[in-house]
Formats: C-alpha cells, sequence, structure tokens
C-alpha cells in the first residue's frame, strides 16, 4: 500500500512538473502588426495556451529584410504578422515549416497554403483618413477619388508610408499598378510624390500623424483607424470611388525552430472562431466569419480584380510578390527613397 502512495505521489509531482513545463514554455516571435495589436495577441495566445511569446515589433518590410538576412538560422521560432511576399518567399526557399493544422480546416483557401506552409490570420486594406479639424479649418472636403489626390492644394499635407520598408505600402503600390496598369501607374505614384511630404516607415503611422493634427491626409492601414477614432482623435476615413486593394497577415513557422510543438500549439489557436473575433475587432477581414468593427457587416470596396467571393476578393498575391524587388528598384529609380 506505501508503493502505491508512493507511486502515486511520484505520479502527481511528474504530472505538476509537466503542467509547470508547459505554463513556462516560451517562444521567440517577429510579429509585424501594430505594437499595441502585437501585445492582444500575444496576451491571447498566454491566457489560452500558457505559452509565452517574447516578441520583436518590426514592419513588414523590415521583417522580410530580416528573415532574408538570417536565412537559415533565424533568430526566432516563427512569424506571427507578416507580408504575403514573406510567406510566399519563405515556403519557395524551405524557410517555413510545413504543418496542416486541423484547426484552419474549412477556411476559404486564401487564407492557408494547402501545404501549410503559412496561414493568414486577416486580410487588410488602405484607406484614406483626413483629420476633420484642419479640413473644417481650411474649409475642405475628403477627396473623393484617388486621382484628387494630385491637386496642388494637397502638397505637403500627404503622408504614406513607403514600399521600401512597409507591407502596407507594398499593398498600396501593387493595388495602383493594378487599377491604372504599369505604365500609368508609375506616372500617377510619381505625381502623387510631389504632394507627399515624407514617407513613413510603418504602415500605421499615418494614422497616428493624421490624427494628431500634424497633417490633413493620409493613406494609411485600416487596422488601427476604428481604434484611434474611438481614443478620441478627429478622424475621417474613406474609400475613394475606385476602391482599395487587400494583402494577408500571415503566420508561419521558421525552419530549425526547436519549440515546433509550441508553435503548432500556437497555429492551432490562430485558427479558431474566437481569435478571427478578435482580429475582425482590431480591423481585420478573417478567415471564419466575424464582424468587422471598421467595416461592420460589408466588406471593403476593392479595387476590381476578379472574381468577389466571401470575405476576400480574388487577388494575385502570388505576382505582387514576384514583382517586388522589380517594383522597389524601379521606385527607388523614381521616386525618394528615405522614410521616417
Amino acid at each position: 500500500m506505501k508503493g502505491k502512495f508512493i507511486s502515486a505521489a511520484v505520479a502527481a509531482i511528474f504530472c505538476v512538473t509537466l503542467a509547470v513545463s508547459a505554463a513556462a514554455e516560451e517562444i521567440n516571435a517577429y510579429m509585424g502588426t501594430s505594437p499595441e495589436n502585437n501585445a492582444r495577441i500575444v496576451n491571447f495566445i498566454k491566457e489560452k495556451t500558457g505559452i509565452t511569446v517574447n516578441q520583436s515589433f518590426e514592419s513588414f518590410g523590415e521583417i522580410e529584410a530580416r528573415v532574408k538576412a538570417e536565412a537559415p538560422n533565424f533568430g526566432a521560432d516563427m512569424i506571427i504578422g507578416c507580408g504575403s511576399s514573406t510567406g510566399f518567399m519563405a515556403k519557395k526557399n524551405g524557410w517555413a515549416v510545413p504543418y496542416p493544422s486541423p484547426a484552419w480546416r474549412g477556411v476559404p483557401k486564401v487564407f492557408l497554403d494547402p501545404q501549410g506552409n503559412w496561414y493568414n490570420i486577416g486580410n487588410f486594406s488602405f484607406v484614406l483618413v483626413g483629420n476633420k479639424d484642419r479640413l473644417a479649418r481650411a474649409g475642405l472636403t475628403m477627396p473623393k477619388s484617388w486621382q484628387d489626390l494630385l491637386d496642388p492644394k494637397w502638397k505637403g499635407e500627404i503622408v504614406m508610408p513607403s514600399p521600401l520598408s512597409s507591407g502596407t505600402a507594398n499593398m498600396i503600390r501593387f493595388s495602383f499598378l493594378a487599377l491604372y496598369g504599369d505604365d500609368k501607374g508609375w506616372k500617377f505614384l510619381e505625381a502623387l510624390d510631389k504632394n507627399i511630404h515624407h514617407y513613413t516607415r510603418s504602415g500605421n503611422a499615418p494614422t497616428d500623424l493624421v490624427g494628431k493634427g500634424e497633417f490633413i491626409l493620409g493613406i494609411t492601414s485600416d487596422e488601427n483607424v476604428k481604434k484611434r477614432i474611438d481614443d478620441g482623435y478627429p478622424l475621417l476615413w474613406s474609400i475613394p470611388i475606385e476602391g482599395t486593394g487587400y494583402d494577408g497577415t500571415f503566420v508561419l513557422i521558421l525552419k530549425g525552430t526547436e519549440k515546433l510543438e509550441a508553435c503548432k500549439q500556437i497555429v492551432d489557436l490562430l485558427g479558431s472562431p474566437e481569435f478571427s473575433v478578435i482580429m475582425a475587432e482590431i480591423g481585420y477581414m478573417t478567415p471564419r466569419p466575424a464582424e468587422n468593427k471598421l467595416y461592420a457587416k460589408t466588406q471593403p470596396n476593392y479595387i476590381t480584380y476578379g472574381m468577389t467571393l466571401p470575405h476576400y476578393i480574388k487577388l494575385d498575391l502570388g505576382k505582387a510578390a514576384e514583382d517586388k524587388q522589380k517594383n522597389n528598384g524601379i521606385w527607388k529609380a523614381k521616386l525618394r527613397s528615405t522614410f521616417e
């Protein structure tokens, strides 16, 4: 009998040790959503799995540059939030660990790689924001068309991110090139450049700069717009008549990780309906149905690329990824290459 008690005690200690070990599990992740949204995601993962995510915030473009520089010896276990170009590049080069997660079954194909090399936790778009106080003082109204931004009256009063550092700006660029065609698209971007005060490093930065009244207009990620309005910023937002584009927010496990099982747990969790609700509250169009706090139950008015399906429009993000380096070279030759 005594032996049984000892065995039971040992088993109990073993179970407690496993629980503590699981609770104390840590991984390192590159995360490209905004710092406050990164924190929300990290806290959700900790609450549901006990896994601590030590995150390094960088813009999508900076994450892509870092992954290229570090390959194949990465400084993180996974990426939670990068642009589609990074996800496609990681798959092509064998830098992602394929994991066909059962938790992602049933979502539209645009939200996952068939082999499980990457998952898309939410599509984001770009919108035009304006400071309503400064617009009122100047007797101006929000532009109705993207072409209206070329009017000299906006000179020095527009901010937008740089595609050399920002995934949002890469999306803005490939959307305008798709809308107008390459020749007219580059001419549009060159004309717009004349009215841009400066380019920001991050896709969300114009939201805050315009919200604080430093500039009248901004082209920005839609991610933080609703939150800033709720915070009391005097922001107006719109999608001009031609529409907007979109990109995904990709998650992938990096090759070489020693925390594979923990990373798989996180991937599974991010495929849950509960997490889609969180991403929709932030402002994303999500893998599983959830009401978006910016667009409500509608989807954004997208630039017409193809057939519209629930939650997304058929956009060739693969081609956009393939063209990125070429377009970066053209950008450097034609436009300003500095950003703040």
